[in-house]
């Protein structure tokens, strides 16, 4: 930047500019080093750095900045960032396995695995815009999955907010130097939640009757007796059982805090049934020994074409949980404190399937005034 000053800014030395030197007031950031000046400040939050080959011209080259900055034109090359998006990719996903907030890291790495694979891993993590976040969840909306079905909004959703959580982590990291979020603007999808759904007693029979393997079955019973989330199934840990006071203790939940899922008989006979390996801590391990069971979307995918069941996801045992307590007559807050609920509206999105007990609620009020009237004309 230096070498943009014009030589007119140096000035002949003579005898009397010389005398005048040691009196001169210096501008605070410009100091001497050996035999040269250096500039070394901070202004508005922007840290200005050259070598000058004299005083002069390195108070004039800050003047020069400073008014660059002034007028918002200032081209700092260190702020831009040259990390790559798979680099970061990678230390964000290391800080979610690491961070006790962070919950369902294996999806996120699927998710963002996409994102890499739409913009390549060595394009640089300053260089994505909000309009590639833009186009990018255009073409995800209209793309198609090998199984001929089309992208679900949640689904796409979820990437959106994988995504977001990336670049937000970015911003916070000062060495990454990325100042503004390119997805903070980009709108999620909005999501059609009216009807949810939900399987038949008859339905979970069929589909516990498909599984392909005794894992699976287990999974599958478990999620409809619990409610619990896929995520908290495959990472469940023995340490984490008690089958004689019969709960499940999950100590980082998505909302943050620890929570107990009580046990029914049908859970409690599953889980004493399911053997222990010796090199796994999970209920459920995989092949490979240290992880967990990793089949479960090939061998559900299976089960739902055996059951013929369509239109059904994993999560859809979740809303089946959901949906058979509320028609078992279990009020909402009870089975929102069952699911672990953040928002009440979440759990309120059951309350129709209740209007059958609220209407026998009803008629047992009036039978009741019915009674007491009755008596009342009596003793009349």
């Amino acid at each position: 930047m230096a070498n943009d000053i014009v030589t007119d800014l140096i000035p002949e030395s003579t005898t009397e500019t010389k005398g005048k030197k040691k009196h001169q007031k210096r501008i605070p950031g410009i100091y001497r080093r050996a035999n040269r000046w250096q500039i070394d400040a901070t202004y508005k939050g922007i840290r200005i750095q050259e070598t000058c080959a004299t005083v002069e011209m390195a108070e004039a080259v800050l003047r020069k900045q400073k008014t660059s900055i002034d007028e918002d034109k200032y081209l700092d090359k260190e702020r831009k960032s040259t990390v790559t998006l798979g680099e970061f990719a990678r230390r964000y996903l290391e800080h979610c396995e690491n961070s006790a907030k962070q919950k369902d890291t294996r999806s996120k790495k699927q998710r963002l695995g996409i994102f890499l694979t739409r913009f390549g891993k060595d394009t640089l993590l300053a260089d994505i815009t909000t309009a590639n976040i833009e186009d990018y969840r255009t073409e995800r909306s209209m793309s198609v999955s090998r199984y001929g079905r089309k992208l679900s909004v949640a689904t796409l959703n979820r990437e959106l907010a994988a995504i977001k959580g990336m670049f937000t982590w970015a911003v916070k990291r000062k060495e990454i130097k990325i100042e503004k979020n390119p997805a903070r603007s980009v709108t999620l999808v909005k999501e059609n939640n009216g009807r949810t759904r939900y399987l038949s007693q008859e339905e979970c029979e069929a589909l516990l009757a498909a599984c392909p393997s005794v894992t699976m079955r287990s999974v599958v019973t478990l999620a409809l007796n619990t409610g619990m989330r896929k995520s908290e199934i495959l990472d469940l840990t023995w340490a984490s059982v008690n089958l004689r006071e019969r709960y499940i203790e999950l100590p980082d939940q998505k909302n943050g805090e620890c929570s107990t899922i009580p046990l029914n008989s049908t859970v409690l006979d599953t889980l004493r049934a399911t053997p222990r390996r010796l090199d796994s801590d999970y209920v459920f391990p995989g092949m490979i020994p240290g992880e967990p069971f990793c089949d479960l979307k090939r061998q559900f995918a299976k089960a739902l074409t055996k059951a013929k069941l369509q239109g059904v996801s994993f999560h859809t045992l979740r809303h089946t949980a959901a949906s058979l307590l509320v028609m078992a007559g279990v009020d909402l807050t009870t089975v929102m404190a069952i699911l672990r609920h953040k928002d009440y509206k979440t759990t309120l999105r059951y309350s129709h399937l209740s209007q059958d007990h609220k209407r026998a609620a009803v008629e047992a009020l009036g039978n009741a005034l019915a009674s007491k009237s009755e008596k009342a004309e009596k003793v009349s």
